[in-house]
């Protein structure tokens, strides 16, 4: 009968050692203290030295029954008892707790009679064996009934553990699987954007073209290598959104301007997939349909134990409510709704206009780092 996995039978064994050996002990001790009050005043040293009788017997007592504990256990797993199969079962299980009782009776009455005369305690008296067996069994049963209470409330909740577990395993590859979605919805709609944006330069400055599409592709390289997990350490990020900038640029040029600050010790970060290129790609839309150039500050830093990420820009501000917003547009609402997949509700995302013109984009995400993959 193997309940528990091999690492754990040790720790298994010691425990079940430890409280029988603690119930023999109480068992005994009550014993020894029955006597004690009823025959004080007559004991002599010779009576004083037959307390190791019940220390004996109770402790051969507890320690065969365990030795049936796995035949026990074998039992209930063998025939499980449910409200289905009550009436079935139950002269069965009766009739299991007399050949457990029979056999643990006998196992005590063979113990103690090899170890009464070893320790020159003389022959062992188990008394009339008919009522003895009687005696025996009040408790074997109540014993029984007690290994199958906890049987069943372990397995209860043993059968609760691993529904959860596969609950849980259920709802992460939901999420994982929601993730993938929301990022092959997220590349074809930069990839759209960027080849159109090429297509464009391709009339005005051949070698910009060239060159963006070059970037575009070590960008696309790099992208579907990053991880399937929904997260990427920070420094591969910025080298994605590097590439990103420098197609922007080419297409551009002077009238474009994006400034990076990193705080040290961050680079191994973890942070979402694919998550400053949608949000620096609206900063550039909005920013050059207004004005005649447009500059983007990025500051990623570490505040205790979580990870601020902040995205300003000079252009036209955010003229929608939050909800709206979310609802309008293919970059913000995406990654609001990945956040809350890969966080829950560990995770902040606000915008808010600039006083001095433009918008001011913040995320804060849990800090955790992982090790710089090569």
């Amino acid at each position: 009968m193997n309940l528990l996995d091999g690492r754990n039978k040790p720790k298994l064994f010691i425990a079940v050692f430890i409280i029988a050996t603690i119930m023999a002990l109480m068992s005994a001790s009550i014993n020894i203290s029955a006597e004690l009050a009823e025959r004080y005043y007559e004991l002599t040293p010779a009576d004083w030295a037959k307390a190791i009788y019940p220390l004996i017997d109770e402790l051969t007592g507890v320690y065969t029954f365990w030795l049936l504990v796995p035949a026990i256990l074998a039992f209930f797993k063998r025939f499980p008892f449910n409200k289905n199969n009550f009436l079935r079962l139950i002269p069965l299980y009766l009739l299991a707790t007399i050949v457990i009782g029979l056999t643990h009776t006998g196992l005590m009455y063979i113990t103690r009679s090899i170890i009464y005369p070893a320790l020159d305690l003389g022959n062992y008296n188990y008394g009339y064996i008919p009522y003895r067996i009687v005696m025996e069994y009040l408790k074997q049963f109540i014993v029984f009934w007690i290994v199958f209470i906890v049987y069943t409330i372990y397995k209860m909740n043993k059968r609760n553990e691993e529904q959860n577990l596969k609950t849980a395993k259920l709802e992460e590859q939901l999420t994982r699987a929601r993730l993938e979605t929301l990022k092959m919805q997220l590349n074809p709609h930069f990839l759209f954007n960027t080849l159109n944006m090429i297509s464009s330069t391709m009339y005005e400055d051949i070698h910009a073209a060239d060159k963006m599409i070059a970037n575009l592709s070590d960008l696309l390289r790099i992208t579907l290598k990053s991880s399937s997990k929904g997260e990427n350490i920070l420094a591969k990020e910025i080298e994605i959104l590097n590439l990103y900038i420098d197609i922007m640029k080419a297409r551009f040029k002077d009238k474009l301007s994006i400034e990076l600050h990193l705080d040290k010790d961050i680079e191994n970060a973890m942070v979402p997939n694919f998550l400053f290129q949608p949000l620096v790609e609206n900063s550039i839309k909005y920013g050059m349909e207004n004005l005649s150039g447009t500059k983007i500050e990025i500051t990623v830093k570490r505040i205790e134990t979580k990870l601020l990420i902040e995205i300003l820009d000079n252009g036209p501000g955010m003229q929608k409510d939050f909800n709206e917003a979310l609802s309008s547009g293919v970059g913000l609402s995406n990654t609001a709704e990945r956040l809350e997949k890969l966080y829950g509700n560990d995770f902040e995302f606000n915008w808010q206009n600039r006083e001095e013109g433009g918008l001011q984009l913040t995320i804060e995400i849990p800090f955790k780092v992982e090790e710089l993959q090569q």
